[in-house]
């Protein structure tokens, strides 16, 4: 019943191979337009009426600007775009119009509107007295929740338990106990899921599940678990009885859809019993395989009714994917209507905790604004931990007006890359940040993967959102806000504990660099938004 590593060493290739030729058709096929643009002006310039071609083009390029201009996107995606479209005259019109993520598109908001919208607003139930609770005990905590409640559907909890586990392989013995007492169902969201020693003993227990007549559900993206797992997996799934869904299948054509990628992580049992985090399936994120050093990680399970906001996120994917053969109504799965089965859960009433979710089709950006009120509201310390330091313009500004007001602000970052191009990126963003009191750590023990804000001892956000663009913009994330709950201590010790094995960036050794990497940062600085 457990996948074979060995078997899956000899199979792996082919995953290897589906995903270059996707790759290299995507490629060929932007060479081709691209192309085919370049005939049609030298064709035409042999001729009487070349100069039509270049008309066209650059009316191309004012509509363009225009629309990019005067579009609702983020001003850093703006400023790239019109960049590259001054570097590249009319080839940077083409780009932009085959792979610019409009987002503010009539499509785009109207599949939100009608699906996934449709069923975060059946999850949600109404949290008027809870908030009014939060409200009077913290004004400032009061409108950070609120607003993830009006515009990300996002309910308010509490009678729940919270534990925070900061390695992976400090929550995967606590994932397989709860896996193991699963009764009704089991709801499985993750990004990468990769054949090994993590996921092998997790299979176990779904494929025993749902033999069992557990309803098992799995959901994992194919972009980032495409060549990591064994080619026949998703059908050996379904013979098991794992209802299993690709998410957002990797095409070789050119499609910008395939930049929205679900990099959720969510664990879901019984409804009753849930977990997040940084951790994706894979044996390098428990350090069961070193690649970058030491793998930093987190893992929180809740349990009670939070546990109904990852459920509501879960099928809210699930909803997208299957929208004709499936129409669950999440509260169905909720907590009150579970515990009857697991007894053996009893939550303590805790603080508040709002799961919610990001999504990038709408324009609405609620982990971004949820970031930018807590810096905002911040009066002692905001400390963040992050694997990729690519801010917004907004977000370096809270920052740094916050350092300048006294407020103790710290960032960690890693300090073995597992990317470089992007770990050059993040490092450019240092200078700055330093010289306006912002202090940064780098994790020198190895790869620091952990997403965290906490600040003033009373509120935290913890999940899979990074601080970068991607993150922000393009993916979808899960993240959960923690309000005046005794367990954000442990979150922000894990923050300090991170900067003690690590190390303090030194001010001068980022100002006194040599040109060329000035000129390179700045360079990779403009493209950051598009990467």
């Amino acid at each position: 019943m457990s996948q074979d590593p060995n078997k899956f060493k000899k199979r792996k290739r082919r995953s290897h191979i589906r995903f270059i030729i996707a790759a290299l058709v995507f490629l060929i096929g932007t060479i081709l337009i691209l192309g085919i643009l370049l005939l049609l002006i030298l064709s035409e310039s042999a001729g009487k009426f070349f100069y039509i071609p270049f008309i066209i083009l650059v009316l191309l390029d004012i509509i363009c600007g225009v629309f990019i201009f005067n579009s609702q996107s983020q001003v850093d995606f703006k400023t790239s775009w019109l960049v590259i479209m001054l570097c590249l005259p009319y080839v940077g019109a083409i780009l932009y119009i085959l792979y610019a993520q409009k987002i503010t598109t009539k499509g785009k908001k109207m599949l939100r509107k009608n699906i996934i919208n449709k069923k975060l607003q059946e999850g949600k139930l109404d949290s008027s007295t809870v908030l009014e609770e939060i409200k009077q005990e913290s004004p400032k905590l009061y409108t950070i929740s609120n607003k993830l409640y009006k515009h990300s559907y996002a309910s308010v909890y509490k009678n729940t338990s919270f534990d925070y586990f900061p390695l992976g392989e400090l929550g995967l013995p606590e994932m397989l106990l709860e896996l193991k007492k699963a009764k009704k169902f089991i709801f499985f969201e993750y990004f990468i899921v990769e054949t090994g020693h993590f996921f092998g003993e997790i299979y176990d227990i779904l494929v025993e599940k749902a033999k069992s007549g557990v309803d098992v559900r799995m959901i994992y993206d194919d972009f980032g678990s495409n060549a990591k797992m064994d080619p026949f997996f998703f059908a050996d799934a379904e013979k098991n009885g794992i209802k299993c869904f690709r998410f957002n299948k990797l095409r070789p054509m050119v499609d910008i859809k395939q930049n929205n990628r679900d990099h959720r992580k969510i664990l879901v049992i019984d409804g009753v019993v849930g977990f997040s985090g940084g951790c994706n399936i894979a044996d390098e994120y428990i350090n069961k395989v070193i690649r970058f050093g030491v793998w930093k990680d987190n893992i929180f399970r809740l349990k009670g009714e939070a546990v109904n906001g990852l459920t509501t996120l879960f099928l809210s994917t699930w909803m997208l994917n299957h929208k004709k053969e499936n129409q669950d109504n999440p509260k169905d799965y909720f907590y009150d209507k579970m515990i009857q089965f697991r007894p053996d859960v009893v939550p303590v009433n805790e603080g508040y905790y709002q799961p919610f979710g990001e999504v990038p089709l709408d324009g609405e950006y609620g982990t971004r604004d949820a970031f930018l009120q807590i810096i905002n509201k911040s009066s002692k310390y905001i400390y963040i931990s992050t694997p990729y330091l690519i801010p917004d313009s907004e977000i370096i500004t809270a920052l740094e007006n916050a350092a300048k007001s006294g407020v103790d602000v710290r960032i960690v970052t890693p300090g073995i890359p597992d990317k470089k191009i992007v770990y050059s990126i993040t490092r450019s963003y240092y200078a700055n940040l330093l010289l306006n009191g912002v202090k940064i750590y780098e994790y020198t023990p190895g790869f620091n993967h952990a997403k965290i804000i906490v600040s003033d001892d009373d509120v935290a956000i913890t999940g899979t959102t990074n601080l970068d663009f991607r993150s922000m913009y393009l993916q979808f994330e899960d993240s959960c806000l923690i309000m005046l709950s005794p367990k954000i201590i442990d979150i922000k010790n894990d923050v300090l504990d991170m900067m003690e094995k690590g190390s303090k960036v030194d001010t001068r050794k980022y100002l006194h660099i040599s040109f060329f990497k000035k000129v390179l940062r700045a360079f990779l600085r403009i493209l950051a938004p598009l990467i």
